[in-house]
């Protein structure tokens, strides 16, 4: 497949099951690879050597969105220049990697990132979260002297707080070694995961919370105390009125809303935010459009929910230097901002303690995950078909029919968002009255005492 290599044919290009590579017309040998996970690079392929039998190898000259397409044709033309002329960029970047036995663990960690988790997994942003404690731990540690007692010793530590990280570490430590080791590699000697048996049983998640909890839990994140941004606490609010997973409501984008001012409002969420790879709808209930557009607050804002909170009013003590830039559009909020808020964070060194939302409300502890188990438990309650629910949660079906039924769902979708909506309005009610004692007047005390007086 060839085609001249222009930013809107690269733009154009959509993932596939395959990876697969689109070669350019005006240049033999450039191209643009695109991986299952929607990741794009320029490349080059070339044979080292003279002959037919010489091997075929691909430079990376670099992703897509760093270069523009013209400026790495520019790069591949020298490239092949110097391959021409006997020199073979593979085998010289690969000289260039650290040696096995001089190799620190951090070092290790960011090539597996950089080199097999984000090109192949979806999910890479976990593996970097599950290894900053590893990676904390073992920052200059040569990584071929790291033991499974060593391995051992982080998953307690971890597993003390928290089990389930433990497991889930543990899980991406055996991959990072494995690919470390494999020929080619060789970073290290062996994998120190490899006989280790999971220390921690995971018992399934049960967790709903009740009515009254929600009520509390949907006011108390209206509360200007509240130990978290805004766009936070309405993110955490729109996982409870559309179902969707923690991670799709914190990385939301304006530009995958559609309708929102219209009769069928959805939200679109792209396959590399989804398991399964594909495309997902979802219908927006009246609540959850609510939720949006009280986050919508710049022009040009791309996410839904930021990861700072716009001053609605500008502060006139301050000069123009330092009113906050708006320039730049904000980012979203990270991967795990939901559960960090509701967690805090204890008291560390110098850092102060940071009270989490749970703490705050005085509730029992609950994941935003579980938010997600409420709304279909809602839902089901309010007399949403179980079939309609489990569309709207995005589980799959394992058998091969599903592979080819593709039909959406969305109108069954559409019939339980809005029995959530309603669902919801009954419990929630209207927003309970402040009772502060700072507004009640010294007259008002002194009628209240004499009230009590007489009736003794």
């Amino acid at each position: 497949m060839t085609q001249t290599i222009t930013k809107t044919v690269v733009d154009g290009l959509q993932p596939r099951e395959l990876e697969y590579t689109l070669w350019d017309e005006k240049l033999s040998g450039f191209g643009v690879r695109v991986r299952p996970s929607g990741a794009k690079s320029f490349v080059v392929v070339y044979r080292a050597g003279t002959g037919r039998t010489s091997p075929t190898k691909r430079f990376t000259i670099a992703a897509v969105g760093k270069m523009a397409p013209d400026q790495a044709r520019n790069q591949a033309k020298i490239l092949l220049g110097a391959i021409a002329g006997g020199s073979d960029p593979a085998a010289e970047k690969r000289a260039k990697r650290p040696k096995r036995d001089r190799i620190k663990f951090d070092e290790l960690a960011q090539l597996y990132l950089d080199e097999y988790a984000k090109p192949r997994k979806s999910s890479w942003k976990n593996d970097e979260c599950y290894l900053k404690r590893a990676r904390d731990k073992w920052k200059r540690r040569i990584a071929a002297e790291i033991t499974d007692d060593d391995v051992a010793e982080l998953i307690e530590e971890i597993g003390a707080s928290a089990p389930v990280s433990a497991n889930r570490t543990q899980s991406i430590l055996h991959t990072l070694f494995s690919w470390a080791k494999e020929p080619g590699r060789k970073h290290v000697p062996s994998n120190p995961v490899a006989d280790m048996r999971r220390r921690y049983q995971e018992k399934a998640r049960e967790r709903v919370l009740t009515d009254a909890e929600i009520r509390k839990l949907w006011w108390g994140l209206d509360d200007p105390r509240l130990p978290a941004s805004r766009p936070v606490a309405l993110a955490l609010k729109f996982v409870l009125a559309t179902m969707v997973r923690p991670g799709q409501s914190a990385g939301a984008l304006i530009s995958e809303l559609t309708g929102r001012n219209g009769a069928d409002p959805q939200y679109h969420i792209p396959k590399n935010r989804v398991k399964k790879y594909r495309d997902v709808i979802v219908p927006l209930n009246d609540i959850a459009v609510s939720v949006v557009s009280e986050a919508i607050v710049l022009e040009n804002q791309l996410a839904v929910f930021t990861s700072w909170t716009l001053r609605r009013t500008q502060d006139e003590s301050l000069n123009d230097s330092q009113k906050p830039e708006q320039k730049n559009a904000p980012a979203p909020l990270t991967r795990n901002a939901l559960a960090a808020a509701l967690n805090g964070r204890p008291a560390k060194r110098k850092i102060p303690k940071r009270m989490g939302i749970r703490e705050f409300l005085g509730m029992q502890h609950f994941t935003p995950h579980d938010l997600r188990r409420t709304a279909a438990t809602i839902a089901r309650r309010g007399g949403a078909r179980r079939e309609d629910v489990k569309a709207l949660l995005d589980h799959l079906e394992g058998d091969v029919t599903a592979t080819y039924d593709k039909y959406d769902m969305l109108a069954e979708k559409r019939v339980v968002a809005g029995i959530l909506a309603n669902e919801l309005k009954k419990i929630i009610g209207p927003k309970p009255i402040e009772h502060s004692p700072e507004k009640i007047s010294a007259d008002n005390v002194v009628l209240f005492e004499e009230k009590l007086r007489v009736a003794s």
